[in-house]
């Protein structure tokens, strides 16, 4: 994995230095082929770190780490104005835990996920919306849709143009607690190949906490910083490969019977997905 990431990184850094790159303009798009079977594997590993303060003056720590590996399909059915229609098959997912309860809640929810199917609209700037009746989709299901956001701008840009988002980012701390936040984001349009088949985007991104209704939550986040890159191939129409990086920390008030003054939790999440070719 991290061979195929260097190698990237190499080939993204040559392009952009080639003298006709400056001038070269390029549309970004989500627009997989009707009747395409796209096969995606997702690799992921969490480490959360947790200081407890009793309350009587003493101190704790724990480390988890959690590794995730997820085989799905993305089947495209239909194509319209609004954008295209997909169906994610969860195909197969392993998971582990240093951590006894968390291997075996990881467990139950990995057998859950297997076989589940949620049906998708992805519009061309990458977008994603669940279709009416679909019901709710799993969190994890979520994630692997979501395109982990790829917004694009609706037009075309230059090669080394920037734009930003700013969306709502729900992040679950592995305790039962949801840490509720916002993710400012700038994307980059890094450099793309010379026939222009594979265009390299990346991403830095800094969480801030929610503000206003419904931000109150017994976890508080505190910081936290995304970084990322992805490939977009624009034969396909699809993701190639993206690898997204994820620290952030977050403090959690219990509730006076536990004896714990206070908890402070440090995460890191990396993430890698690939696309079958």
């Amino acid at each position: 994995m991290f061979r195929s990431a260097r190698r990237l990184s190499l080939l993204a850094a040559v392009v952009a230095a080639a003298p006709h790159a400056g001038a070269q303009t390029i549309t970004l798009r989500i627009k997989p082929h009707v009747g395409d079977t796209l096969r995606m594997r997702l690799d992921q590993e969490s480490e959360m770190t947790g200081v407890r303060k009793m309350a009587t003056g003493g101190e704790g720590s724990a480390m988890v780490l959690t590794t995730m590996r997820m085989f799905s399909r993305a089947i495209v059915e239909g194509a319209s104005e609004e954008g295209t229609t997909v169906l994610a098959v969860t195909d197969s997912i392993i998971t582990t835990s240093t951590d006894e309860k968390t291997r075996a809640a990881t467990l139950q929810a990995g057998t859950k996920m297997r076989g589940q199917r949620v049906r998708f609209r992805v519009s061309p700037d990458g977008m994603v919306a669940m279709l009416q009746g679909a019901g709710p989709a799993p969190r994890e299901v979520a994630q692997v849709v979501s395109l982990m956001p790829a917004t694009f701008p609706k037009g075309a840009i230059n090669i080394g143009e920037s734009w930003m988002r700013d969306m709502a980012l729900p992040v679950g701390n592995g305790l039962g607690a949801q840490v509720a936040g916002r993710l400012h984001v700038t994307f980059r349009l890094d450099s793309v190949t010379r026939t222009g088949e594979l265009a390299f985007v990346s991403m830095r991104g800094e969480m801030q906490p929610a503000s206003g209704p419904g931000a109150a939550s017994s976890a508080v986040l505190e910081k936290g910083l995304v970084n990322g890159t992805m490939v977009i191939d624009q034969k396909r129409g699809w993701l190639a490969e993206s690898w997204f990086s994820i620290a952030m920390n977050s403090a959690m008030s219990l509730p006076t019977a536990t004896g714990v003054a206070s908890m402070r939790m440090q995460m890191r999440i990396t993430q890698h997905m690939q696309t079958q070719r």
